[in-house]
This record gives C-alpha cells, sequence and structure tokens, in this order.
C-alpha cells in the first residue's frame, strides 16, 4: 500500500485537544490518518468534519500525493 506525506490542520476543539495546529503525516487512507490525530480518540476523530483539498471526503477516501487535510470540531452550541 503507497502511503502519501500528508498536511494536516486542526480548527477548533480538536486544536486545543491535540494541542497542535498542524502537523505532517504518513497515510494512505482517510481512517488510518484518524488514528494518528494527537491526543483525539477514534471515535471523536469520526465525528470530526473533514476536507481535503478544500472539498468535503468520504470516510474511504485514498489520498494522493499532495493532498491536504482540514480536520474541524463540528459546531456546538445552545
Amino acid at each position: 500500500m503507497v502511503m502519501y506525506v500528508i498536511k494536516v490542520s486542526l480548527y477548533g476543539v480538536i486544536r486545543l485537544q491535540a494541542g497542535i495546529s498542524h502537523f505532517e503525516s504518513t497515510a494512505s487512507t482517510l481512517s488510518e490518518l484518524k488514528e494518528k490525530i494527537p491526543n483525539v480518540s477514534r471515535k471523536e476523530a469520526d465525528d470530526l468534519i473533514v476536507l481535503v483539498n478544500g472539498t468535503a471526503v468520504k470516510k474511504k477516501y485514498k489520498f494522493k500525493d499532495g493532498d491536504e487535510v482540514v480536520f474541524m470540531s463540528p459546531a456546538g452550541g445552545g
């Protein structure tokens, strides 16, 4: 399986929880990348909004060379 270096940006509560705003990681699928977000459980990662190169993608997305990923916490309020 081919692994690409993925540039990742974090926004919202997830950024505070992870303790970082950006990181790079190797991954071939979105599912694999979600496992690599620091200080974030898989369940929490599954609830995040995900954009790859500015576009929403499906859970089974497979990375291509040069992809940039944004993870955002869903908005909440009440």
